[in-house]
């Protein structure tokens, strides 16, 4: 990106989505983990600790840069903020944060498609991460899934351009940024082994790994091959695993948890051991805490919400199906154009796209396809290449009338589901107000909507709705006048659907689209709940929630 048109085509792009994500941004209430993530940041920042993160498999580096103006803030002025006061105005600094990932990612995709492409496999590809609506989606908010997608690309670039220079540049700079990447996320555990696989596989095949030498035997020639990457990949990931641990850090204290297993092994051999060990073992907090804590997460696995029907463990096709639901339709068009011209996309980053696609069929947590956002955002860059390779015979002044025709059409689904890009669905779906028949959670409503709620009934003179959803913003979570879980039937006990009345008779109440048709059995309570509230006849929908007025007898 040398150039000076490519340089103003990424700024114009980045400041594009960037008036998108913060006019958007204080439109949406907190989702289901920014509050905890805001809390155990701020914490983490003033005691040191990262405890309540690692215990959460959740990785630091995001929310310590997203917060980080906030701790600064702290320091100069020499008094904490209350987080519970100032919750909301505290967030919007680290959704503001999370901008420095976004910049990152386009300016990374910008170069990654370039490597591959050219200038205008950069240009498309970097108008197609601006103007994806999930992308932005999160990108709103103060969360982990931007700053994974923008360290995978990081990554990605050095180490491909360093795979013929010397050390620093060959395994020791990758293995910085691979333990860049696992602090942002852990699952880049997994995602840079992948990426690193795939970009290999076109130099093997150059030197012909299948066709040994006359007199040399197939393993050995095999080996020879593969050899310099193997040794390469121990050395990264030792510095990686040196970078990750060392800025996670430790309490040097001992983990409760831990303990408690220890004490209910009934196993005569191992259990004195493990007992002494736990006790005694005072390495906690640690990067290994969290990182088991997510490989744990992933091999219990999660119900997924899928095309109407919830599912209580996950489904293979559960990616493939969201894929095709949240992807735009000018990116769809464009794939299948494409594919008309398979040559366009023989290039290393499909087998990149390949390789995190299959993968994706190994993940049982289905929550939303920020999970896989680096597949994502490896396919749009995919596009660009395949755009820049099948018209590479253009003339510049039509590729630049094809470039900015279809920079038009990228921006309108954005546009259309501004302020709520978690929300969106091509029109094949019906689009954003139906996607919530289709899915769930960080695809539909991670409970971003209680601001929209609070309008909708103060621009009708009504009361504060009750509110029954998955969400923790704190207007909601801390105050006992509004929330009203049904599904706890420890606070609200029911034996059949009609003892629910008296819990909600006299108010308006909201409820959440993900409590409707999510997990229908959270709790023993949840299937007598939801056949209440589905024989109300309700009187209006937000994007986020379906209301119910029961102030009538």
């Amino acid at each position: 990106m040398r150039r000076l048109p490519d340089v103003l085509w990424v700024v114009l792009w980045g400041l594009l989505s960037t008036g998108w994500i913060l006019s958007a941004s204080p439109e949406l209430s907190a989702t289901f983990d920014e509050p905890f993530y805001l809390r155990s940041s701020l914490k983490s920042w003033r005691t040191g600790s990262n405890f309540e993160l690692m215990k959460a498999g959740t990785m630091p580096l995001p929310v310590d840069v997203e917060y980080l103006p906030v701790y600064l803030w702290e320091q100069v002025r020499g008094q904490p903020f209350d987080e519970e006061k100032e919750f909301h105005r505290l967030l919007q600094i680290g959704r503001t944060g999370n901008l420095v990932f976004w910049w990152v990612l386009l300016v990374y995709g910008f170069r990654v498609a370039n490597l591959y492409g050219g200038a205008w496999a950069g240009r498309l590809g970097v108008v197609l991460l601006a103007t994806e609506p999930s992308l932005l989606g999160h990108a709103c908010l103060a969360t982990t899934d931007i700053a994974i997608t923008a360290a995978m690309l990081l990554f990605t670039f050095h180490y491909q351009t360093g795979r013929t220079r010397g050390w620093f540049r060959r395994w020791f700079l990758p293995g910085v940024l691979y333990g860049v990447a696992m602090t942002a996320k852990a699952s880049a555990l997994t995602f840079v082994p992948i990426v690193m696989f795939a970009l290999e596989i076109p130099r093997w095949r150059v030197n012909r790994i299948w066709s040994p030498p006359v007199g040399v035997g197939r393993i050995p020639h095999v080996w020879n091959q593969v050899r310099p990457l193997w040794a390469d990949f121990w050395k990264m990931l030792l510095v990686a695993t040196v970078v990750l641990w060392g800025y996670c850090g430790c309490d040097w204290v001992v983990l409760p948890s831990g303990v408690k297993w220890a004490e209910n092994l009934q196993d005569e051999t191992w259990g004195p051991p493990m007992r002494w060990l736990t006790r005694n073992a005072k390495i906690f907090p640690n990067a290994g805490q969290g990182v088991v804590y997510q490989i744990k997460h992933n091999i219990r696995g999660h119900g997924a919400y899928l095309l109407g029907e919830w599912y209580p463990r996950a489904v293979r096709h559960y990616f493939p199906v969201a894929l095709s639901i949240k992807l735009t339709l000018p990116v769809l068009g464009l794939f299948l154009l494409l594919l008309a011209q398979p040559r366009s996309l023989a290039t290393p980053l499909t087998l990149i796209v390949l390789g995190l696609f299959l993968f994706a069929f190994n993940i049982r947590v289905q929550i939303g396809i920020r999970l896989i956002f680096p597949f994502v955002v490896f396919f749009l860059l995919m596009l660009g290449v395949g755009f820049a390779r099948t018209s590479e015979k253009w003339k510049s002044g039509l590729r630049w009338s094809v470039l900015l025709l279809f920079s038009g059409l990228a921006a309108v689904p954005p546009l259309q589901v501004w302020p709520d890009g978690l929300r969106y669905a091509n029109e094949l779906w019906g689009g954003p107000d139906r996607v919530h028949l289709y899915l769930s959670d960080s695809n539909s409503d991670w409970g971003q909507g209680v601001t929209e709620l609070d309008r909708w009934t103060e621009e009708r003179g009504l009361p504060l709705c009750r509110v029954w959803y998955y969400g923790m913003d704190p207007k909601i979570a801390d105050d006992p006048n509004r929330l009203l879980p049904l599904h706890h039937n420890g606070i609200y006990p029911a034996e059949k659907p009609e003892d629910f009345a008296k819990y909600v008779r006299g108010h308006i109440v909201a409820v959440g689209k993900s409590i409707l048709l999510g997990d229908p059995l959270i709790t023993p309570s949840m299937p007598t709940a939801l056949e209440f509230i589905r024989k109300q006849q309700p009187m209006a929908e937000t994007r986020s929630f379906v209301i119910y007025d029961f102030r009538a007898p």
